[in-house]
């Protein structure tokens, strides 16, 4: 079993040794198969979710659109605060990637470690903060003229590299195909391609079935501060 070091490799690391002391003590741990589904949009369910090892792929659907990948998490993400503040379902669905390794926080176990000590609350409502900077951040680089620093913000936030925690350790290879790709970076598949390959050209990236491996994050970023 994966010990909980890498939970602290992000918000975990930030919050007082009382309350993650009570998270690791009654948290439960859970091994998912890929593929397998956490929870999904719409799901009656508020648990907290603090990821040890693997990955999760994230899927948005907001307005009129359909379901779509919209980030991938790595070690040390935590998630699921936004239903049990809110008060209402999940606005997303969470699927296993690489056999992770989660401890799973039920709501009950929550509210009475926060009814037991309320200042805990702080800290539900930092991580909140955090995953509101990574949504600004995708909303502003979707914004971006140009469909290759676009495709390449993409890339690098997926892979960990942009807009995450100080602490996390990035991802190497993004379990995503390019259909996925294309639609998270908001342009048709083809075009998705064409830059694809342009980037693997360059020895930036390699692609794989149903995967991209980031080989040069230095040479994307440096896409982005280009004219």
């Amino acid at each position: 079993m994966i010990g909980p070091k890498n939970l602290f490799a992000g918000w975990l690391g930030d919050v007082s040794p009382d309350f993650s002391a009570e998270l690791l003590k009654r948290g439960e741990w859970m091994e998912m198969q890929t593929g397998s589904i956490l929870y999904s949009i719409g799901e009656d369910q508020s648990s907290l979710w603090g990821l040890a090892s693997g990955m999760v792929r994230m899927h948005v659907s907001m307005n009129e659109h359909e379901g779509r990948l919209g980030h991938i998490v790595g070690p040390g993400f935590w998630f699921g605060e936004y239903e049990l503040v809110a008060g209402g379902p999940r606005i997303m669905e969470m699927e296993a990637a690489e056999d992770p390794v989660l401890l799973r926080v039920r709501p009950d176990v929550l509210k009475d470690i926060l009814a037991r000590s309320p200042e805990n609350w702080r800290w539900l409502t930092l991580l909140a903060v955090q995953h509101q900077a990574v949504a600004i951040t995708a909303a502003d680089d979707l914004m971006l003229r140009s469909a290759v620093k676009r495709l390449a913000a993409l890339l690098l936030r997926l892979s960990g590299r942009r807009a995450a925690h100080p602490s996390s350790m990035p991802l190497d290879t993004i379990p995503a195909t390019q259909q996925e790709v294309a639609l998270a970076a908001n342009m048709s598949r083809a075009t998705a391609g064409e830059i694809l390959r342009d980037f693997e050209a360059a020895g930036l990236i390699s692609r794989d079935y149903r995967a991209i491996h980031i080989h040069q994050a230095r040479g994307l970023s440096g896409l982005l501060s280009k004219d």
